[in-house]
């Protein structure tokens, strides 16, 4: 039973990848070697570098196997998936402003003008009733 549902997970899992993403293109690979072979045989000094960059580096120039040329494997895709991103953002500027002086003022508080913040607290310390 195990061997089947690996099939089946792998079968749905081609063709939702081949339905959905650019994958599709790889099929057409039979056809791009067969079309370079072409290309060969009126250039036997040709190599396969040479061809991809006519076919896909270069300007699309229309001559007179340009319908054939369209056919190739990722020619035209509807989905870039090479395609980037590209966000322009402006430098970000960071204004510090320079500390501000405090005044030295000190004050000293002996038992007479002691503050009676203690009285105020909650939590205050036992007193003899």
């Amino acid at each position: 039973m195990r061997p089947v549902k690996r099939f089946t997970g792998i079968l749905l899992l081609s063709l939702h990848i081949l339905a959905f993403t650019e994958c599709h293109q790889l099929l057409r690979i039979p056809y791009l070697m067969q079309h370079f072979q072409q290309h060969r045989a009126a250039d036997p000094h040709m190599n396969f570098g040479a061809f991809i960059k006519i076919h896909y580096l270069g300007p699309v120039l229309v001559t007179d196997d340009f319908r054939q040329d369209q056919q190739l494997p990722f020619r035209n895709v509807e989905c870039n998936m090479l395609s980037t991103t590209v966000c322009v953002c402006e430098p970000a500027t960071v204004k510090i402003d320079p500390p501000v002086e405090i005044p030295s003022v000190f004050y000293c508080y002996n038992e007479t003008n002691k503050p009676q913040f203690s009285s105020f607290g909650i939590f205050q310390p036992p007193r003899e009733v």
